[in-house]
């Protein structure tokens, strides 16, 4: 994973945490957006869950539009928590995952990624 990309998650996160003004937060205290990468395939995450939910990404979909629709319907269903990227825990998930894993080994050269170590 690139450090622009870590850059960007990190920023996506930050701006998705802080922009709920005080007042209008869910019971419970406010929603807290964590956002998960460095799974396979390479690169932005594919969906998000909260609680019992879950939203996949469209094809062709930014990582910003989907983190912000995510966020809107985590918020309108009063989830605490919204994670975006990660595992997959549901079939969804595991075939929207498989399918760019495919995608993806269409274009390996067989060197894997360097990625900074933290």
């Amino acid at each position: 994973m690139t450090n622009d990309l870590i850059r960007r998650l990190e920023a996506l996160e930050r701006r998705m945490n802080a922009e709920r003004p005080s007042g209008t937060l869910p019971p419970g205290g406010p929603l807290r957006v964590t956002i998960i990468h460095g799974g396979l395939p390479p690169g932005d995450p594919l969906f998000a869950t909260a609680g019992a939910h879950e939203w996949l990404r469209e094809p062709g979909e930014d990582l910003d539009a989907f983190a912000d629709r995510a966020r809107a319907a985590a918020l309108e269903l009063k989830e605490p928590l919204l994670v975006i990227g990660g595992l997959p825990a549901t079939q969804a998930q595991q075939d929207v995952a498989m399918a760019a894993y495919d995608a993806w080994l269409l274009t390996d050269d067989g060197v894997p990624p360097c990625e900074p170590s933290r």
